[in-house]
């Protein structure tokens, strides 16, 4: 009976570490942000997609945009209208760039406003990201084949190497 209620135990402990949700990552604070943003060193982890056609949604999942010196690599989800269909693609806003143009300026209340311009992606004309001191941000994409596409979330620090 002892065995039993060993094994028990430990897989109780598994199945609850397993379950147990991911540390939070606090809010970054404004010097932070600005340290990121000045190395073109960020990811931009997405809550909500907003279609032009249709109302906000929280999406759970790791979405991302990340941003380095050689490259812009977008992970999203798509809602709204393709004017053209392509064959074989994956679905979604997911491009990488290592090509491209990169604009920072100042914007209201102490945010930046970015402007990425890939060259070697047909499909996306402009990438616009919107940051606030605090963190928060506001990404909005714009394609040759498909309804502009906005999201809301926030810039983090990219993960360490292991």
């Amino acid at each position: 009976m002892k065995p039993r209620l060993f094994l028990l135990a430990c897989l109780s402990a598994v199945i609850l570490n397993a379950c147990s949700s991911q540390k939070a990552i606090g809010p970054a604070t404004p010097q932070q942000v600005a340290e990121m943003l000045a190395e073109k060193q960020y990811l931009f982890f997405m809550q909500y997609v907003r279609p032009a056609s249709g109302r906000q949604r929280m999406i759970s999942g790791n979405y991302t945009l990340v941003v380095t010196k050689n490259k812009v690599e977008a992970d999203l989800p798509y809602f709204g209208r393709a004017y053209n269909a392509t064959m074989g693609v994956d679905g979604g806003m997911k491009f990488r760039s290592e090509d491209f143009s990169y604009e920072m300026v100042s914007g209201k209340n102490e945010s930046r406003a970015i402007t990425i311009r890939p060259k070697d992606v047909s499909d996306i004309q402009v990438v616009y990201l919107t940051v606030f001191p605090n963190g928060s941000a506001d990404l909005r994409i714009q394609s040759n084949n498909r309804q502009a596409i906005s999201y809301s979330g926030d810039i983090r620090a990219l993960p360490q190497p292991k």
